[in-house]
Formats: structure tokens, sequence, C-alpha cells
């Protein structure tokens, strides 16, 4: 990904970033083919402190034979994005534009065992169910055995190791018009857009040139 130093997030902005989006798209080579899938990612690290991502794929997604063989891959997590017109600057002499937040997460594969792919799908179903349900204490557990047993057949997992991260958020750092485009974006109809307004004035990038938010 193509990024510039004004646009970077420093690394602890950029693991919070995936952590709260839990999702992005895996894409690798294999055999000839390149292959993509959209799925829930974990971005974790070991007790030594090695950041790894842990995912799992449908047994029948081809993507799954390239686990084993310690081929890249690239994760993209993407936030919110919107085109921006000239008009939002407040003048017609502007080249519009397009506004957008984005992480990236190159690693090689490394394939799970059955019982690495269960521990990692419930550490996951775990922070995120305490996210979305206060108090929640579901677990995987509550499923009848057959069917859980029959899900975890269903999946193929793993992890994605030696890891470099790298991030564009483009909010139009260091041109000006501001405030501006803020009041424009916090008026849009869609929450995403909204959501940009802060981040245009207060970008979370290392030298946006605005404080951190």
């Amino acid at each position: 990904m193509y990024t510039r130093d004004h646009f970077s997030l420093p690394l602890p902005a950029m693991r919070e970033f995936v952590q709260a989006k839990s999702f992005g798209v895996l894409a690798t080579y294999h055999a000839g083919e390149v292959f993509t899938s959209p799925l829930p990612i974990d971005l974790r690290s070991t007790d030594e402190g090695e950041l790894f991502v842990a995912g799992h794929v449908a047994r029948a997604n081809g993507m799954a034979a390239a686990f084993g063989t310690g081929a890249p891959a690239t994760i993209t997590v993407l936030g919110p994005d919107t085109y921006v017109p000239a008009e939002w600057f407040g003048t017609r002499s502007r080249i519009p534009t397009w506004l957008y937040c984005a992480v990236e997460i190159s690693g090689s594969f490394e394939l799970s065992d059955g019982a690495q792919t269960r521990a990692d799908v419930e550490l996951l179903i775990d922070r995120l169910q305490k996210r979305a349900v206060e108090g929640s204490t579901w677990t995987l557990d509550e499923i009848p055995a057959n069917l859980s047993e029959g899900y975890l057949k269903n999946i193929v997992g793993f992890r994605l190791r030696n890891l470099r991260l790298k991030s564009c958020f483009r909010l139009n750092q260091r041109k000006g018009g501001m405030d501006t485009l803020a009041a424009a974006l916090r008026a849009d109809g869609d929450s995403a857009v909204r959501e940009l307004a802060q981040l245009v004035l207060e970008p979370p990038t290392a030298n946006g040139g605005c404080p951190v938010s």
C-alpha cells in the first residue's frame, strides 16, 4: 500500500484501529491463483510481545490450502471513507478528493491445528461478546456439542506471523480548509462520513500537523 509519512499512524494507533474493527479482507497468492476473503481477524501478541493475527476460513475455501505453505498474505482493514467535492472546502477552485482510513497487515501463514483453532475462535468470541453485550458471559459451550464440533470441523485456522503494518489515513493533512471541510462532513446523512469530521480536525497520524486524537 502506498502511503506517506504524514498519512501514517504510529504502531499503537494502528493496533488499536485493527482491534476496534476486527474485520478485514485477507489476500494471498497460491498455486497460480489470487485468493481473497473478507473475515473477522484477531490481532494479538505473544507473551514475548510479538504481534500476530489469528483467523479462520471455511474448509471449503480454496485459500485454506495456502495456510500450511508459509505463503505471504496481506490483510486490509478499512475505516470510514468519502468522496469530497470541491464545494466542501468552501470554494470551487479545489480539486475534489477522497478521504479514507486503512491499515494493511502483511505476514506469512502458519497453519493452526484443531486445538489452536478452537482456542483462537473462543478468544475472539469472548472479546467481541464483551464489547457488544455489556457483562456477556456467553461461550461456545452453550451450543450443543454436536453443533459446535461440526462448526469447528468445517473451518481451518491460521496465524499470520512476521507482521509488517502500514497505514494510510488520508485526511486532507497539510492542505488547509479543515474547519469548512469538517462542517460539511458533520452535515452528511451517513454516520461513517460524519465520523471523519473529527478525524480531519485532529488526524491521529504521526505527522499530520494536528494534535493526535
